[in-house]
C-alpha cells in the first residue's frame, strides 16, 4: 500500500470516528419541546400546571398588600438569577445547552417542583415530624430531614422529564450536571421570591422592600452551596445510575452522587440544630460549602473525561487540513495543566498567549458548527476555518 493510500486510509478513519462521536454524544442535535406523542411533554404540561394552580392563587391573594415585597422579590431573584446563568454559560464549555432546553428546565424547577411537589410534600412530612416527635424536636430538625429527601426527588423527577424529552441531547455526565444545575436554578429563584413574600408577611407588610432584601443578601451570601448545585450533583448521578449510549451505566458513583447532594443539603439545612445555636453554625456552613465545592468539581472532572474525548475526535480530522495544530488539539481537549502547557508551546514564536486563547475559543466554536453539520462542510464550518486563520493573522 502506497503512502498515498496509507494517509487516506488514516483520515477515513479519523472521519469515522468524528461521525460516531456526534452521534454518540447528541452534539448538535436540536431540542424541539413539543413533542405530542412523548408522554413526558404530557407530564411535563401536567406539572407545571399544577404548580401554577398553587402559585398564583397564592400570589395573588396578596398582591395588592404586599405588591412592594413582590416587585422586590423579582428583582432581587431576576438579579440572582442573571449571576448564575453567567457562571452556568462559562461552565457550559463543551456543546452548549440549547436554548429551550435551558428554559424548560428553568421553568419545571421553579414552577413544577417547587410548588406541585415540594411544597406540598414538605408540609406533608413537617406535619408528621411535629406529630411524631414533638414541636421542639421537628422546629429545630425538620428543614434538614425534610427538605433534602422531598426537594431534591422533585428536582430529579423533573430532571427525569428532561431526560424523556431530550435523551438525544442530555446523554452524557456533564449534560446531567448543566441541565441539572438550570432546573435547581428555577427551584432557587422560584423559592427565594416565596421567602421573600414570607419575610414581608413576618413584618406585618411593613418595610417590604428591606425584608425581602435582607432576605435575598443572607441567600445570596450563602447561595454558593445552593439548589442549583445541589441538583447538579444529583442529576448527574441519575446519569450515572440508568446510563446512556455516550455514558455506561455506573451504579455506585451514581448512588453516590445522589446521596452526596441529599447529605449535604441536610446537613447545611440543620446546621443551627447540629451547632445547638452556637458560633458553630458558621464553621458548619463554611466546611459544608467547601465539601459541596469540591464535590462538584470532581463531579464535572468525572464528567469532562467523556467531552474531551468526543472534542478530541470531532476535531482531530482538522489536523489534516492545517486547521489547527497538534498542540492546540491538545490545549483545547486537555486540562488546565495540560491547555498551559500546550499554549506555551503552541504561542513559541508565533501568536501573543492572548490572540492564542481567542484561537482556541474559535476553536471550540468550529467543533459546534461541526457537530451541528453531522461532521460535514457547511457555510458555518467554512466560516469559522477561516476565522480561526484570520485570529492566527
Amino acid at each position: 500500500m502506497s503512502t498515498a493510500e496509507i494517509d487516506q486510509t488514516a483520515e477515513s478513519a479519523e472521519l469515522a470516528r468524528r461521525r460516531e462521536a456526534i452521534a454518540v454524544s447528541g452534539w448538535g442535535a436540536p431540542f424541539r419541546f413539543v413533542q405530542p406523542h412523548n408522554a413526558c411533554f404530557w407530564m411535563y404540561l401536567v406539572l407545571v400546571a399544577a404548580g401554577l394552580w398553587t402559585l398564583v392563587p397564592m400570589f395573588a391573594a396578596t398582591a395588592v398588600v404586599y405588591a412592594e415585597a413582590n416587585v422586590a422579590a423579582i428583582g432581587t431573584a431576576a438579579v440572582f438569577a442573571a449571576v448564575f446563568l453567567f457562571f452556568l454559560h462559562h461552565a457550559d464549555r463543551w456543546e452548549h445547552t440549547p436554548g429551550r432546553l435551558a428554559l424548560a428546565a428553568f421553568v419545571v424547577g421553579g414552577i413544577g417542583s417547587t410548588y406541585a411537589i415540594a411544597l406540598p410534600g414538605n408540609t406533608a412530612l413537617m406535619s408528621l415530624y411535629t406529630k411524631a416527635f414533638g414541636q421542639a424536636w421537628a422546629q429545630d430538625w425538620k428543614a434538614g430531614l425534610t427538605a433534602p429527601f422531598v426537594e431534591e426527588t422533585a428536582k430529579g423527577a423533573a430532571f427525569l422529564l428532561l431526560l424523556g424529552l431530550a435523551p438525544v441531547v442530555i446523554r452524557t455526565v456533564y449534560d446531567g450536571l448543566i441541565v441539572g444545575a438550570y432546573t435547581g436554578l428555577g427551584f432557587q429563584v422560584f423559592e427565594d421570591a416565596l421567602y421573600g413574600q414570607n419575610s414581608a408577611a413576618a413584618h406585618f407588610g411593613t418595610d417590604q422592600a428591606q425584608s425581602v432584601l435582607a432576605t435575598f443578601a443572607m441567600r445570596a451570601v450563602t447561595g454558593i452551596a445552593s439548589h442549583a448545585l445541589y441538583t447538579a450533583l444529583f442529576a448527574a448521578g441519575l446519569i450515572y445510575l440508568i446510563g446512556t449510549s455516550a455514558q455506561p451505566r455506573r451504579v455506585g458513583r451514581g448512588l453516590l452522587l445522589m446521596l452526596a447532594a441529599m447529605l449535604i443539603h441536610g446537613v447545611w439545612d440543620s446546621a443551627s440544630a447540629l451547632s445547638a445555636g452556637t458560633a458553630l453554625v458558621f464553621v458548619i456552613m463554611i466546611v459544608t460549602t467547601v465539601v459541596a465545592v469540591v464535590l462538584l468539581f470532581v463531579a464535572l472532572r468525572l464528567g469532562g473525561g467523556r467531552e474531551r474525548a468526543f472534542l478530541h475526535d470531532v476535531l482531530a480530522p482538522e489536523l489534516t487540513n492545517a486547521t489547527i495544530t497538534e498542540a492546540e488539539l491538545r490545549a483545547v481537549t486537555g486540562h488546565r495543566r495540560e491547555r498551559r502547557s500546550a499554549l506555551r508551546r503552541s504561542t513559541r514564536g508565533r501568536t501573543s498567549r492572548h490572540r492564542e486563547k481567542h484561537v482556541l475559543r474559535a476553536i471550540r466554536d468550529l467543533a459546534q458548527d461541526l457537530s451541528r453539520s453531522g461532521g460535514q462542510d457547511s457555510p458555518d464550518v467554512e466560516h469559522s476555518r477561516a476565522e480561526i486563520a484570520r485570529l492566527r493573522g
